[in-house]
């Protein structure tokens, strides 16, 4: 009976100190942060023309704003909040780690994008949004100091994110990478 019950305090006690795999949360910078989509998904996102060139614009001592813009339409303006918020939570918690320091980010409506990527600098680099009216696939395109964002659907089957929160994810995830720790972009 003491064999028993001692095994039994054991289970319950390996049981509470093993975590469980949660694949909508990640841990950055000593904060367990949750994310939109599920991150196994997220993670097969491509990023084009690479992960290194997204890190290049984004993790660059030089930049001192970064600017999230998207195309409004008031049908979906919401699936645009939602990615703006996580990307101006999450970078803001990002460049307080790669840099002891906050930039600002501001997220404003264009016309196009060709209107957003004349706005792009080094020093300003833009992040355009965009969803299924504007394109049909799930990626990040990284041409200089202009980052698009792009989700081919908002349906939500099956699961509780969309396209879009998936992409935006991916990039989050690129930059909180142990791969990005000592890759800090200087520019002259």
């Amino acid at each position: 009976m003491k064999r028993i019950i001692s095994l039994m305090i054991l289970v319950i006690f390996i049981s509470g100190c093993i975590e469980t795999y949660n694949p909508f949360q990640k841990e950055f910078a000593g904060v367990k942060l949750n994310f939109r989509a599920n991150l196994d998904e997220a993670r097969n996102v491509p990023v084009y023309p690479n992960e290194i060139a997204l890190r290049g614009v984004i993790l660059n001592e030089n930049v001192e704003e970064i600017c999230l813009a998207y195309i409004p339409n008031d049908t979906i303006n919401s699936f645009y909040l939602a990615a703006s918020y996580e990307l101006a939570y999450k970078l803001t918690i990002i460049n307080k780690y790669y840099f002891n320091r906050t930039k600002l980010i501001d997220s404003i409506p264009v016309n196009s994008s060709s209107e957003a990527l004349s706005m792009a600098s080094i020093q300003k680099p833009m992040i355009m949004l965009l969803g299924p009216s504007e394109t049909n696939l799930t990626i990040v395109n990284v041409s200089e100091s202009f980052i698009e964002v792009h989700g081919k659907s908002f349906e939500e089957v099956n699961r509780t994110y969309n396209d879009l929160d998936l992409a935006t994810d991916k990039l989050l995830l690129v930059l909180m990478e142990r791969s990005a720790d000592n890759v800090i972009f200087h520019f002259s």
